[in-house]
């Protein structure tokens, strides 16, 4: 059986808005898009905000209001990246984000490339990123034209 929230559910969601608004206003943003449950707040920074190195700086700067740092979050099951940081706003968990789009390449153009330790560019058939590797996102200078096959 379904019901409504309980009392004390509504009082946290509400908390964890008053927290959100605070980091809104601390950070003079404009355009984030927030998300608030009882258990967290989620912010986004959308690709309308600016450039990929420009909303990177945005989840950084967020991520210094929370206490935290933002790094980059590469998925290893599919070709998917963000930045992001996971902090607090007065007790309560946060998480900023903003997406990066991965580049594609390879023979058929489509592929999804990553980067290897040493820096070398190769495109990856099916989106699961080897060991040791990272997307090739929007926030990299366009992928050099060395490609190997993994």
């Amino acid at each position: 059986m379904t019901g409504y929230p309980a009392i004390t559910d509504c009082a946290v969601t509400a908390a964890a808005m008053r927290a959100a608004a605070a980091i809104i206003e601390e950070s003079g943003l404009p355009g984030l898009s927030v998300t608030c449950s009882s258990r967290e707040i989620a912010v986004q920074v959308s690709a309308e905000a600016g450039t990929a190195a420009e909303r990177a700086a945005q989840v950084g700067q967020l991520a210094g209001i929370a206490g935290t740092h933002a790094y980059r979050d590469d998925s290893t099951a599919g070709a998917w990246s963000s930045v992001r940081a996971s902090g607090q706003a007065r007790g309560i968990p946060v998480t900023i984000y903003t997406p990066l789009h991965v580049r594609t390449g390879g023979p058929a153009g489509d592929s999804p490339l990553a980067a290897g330790p040493g820096g070398q560019v190769v495109p990856v058939p099916g989106g699961k990123l080897p060991r040791g590797h990272r997307w090739v996102t929007d926030l990299d200078d366009a992928p050099g034209a060395q490609q190997e096959a993994v």
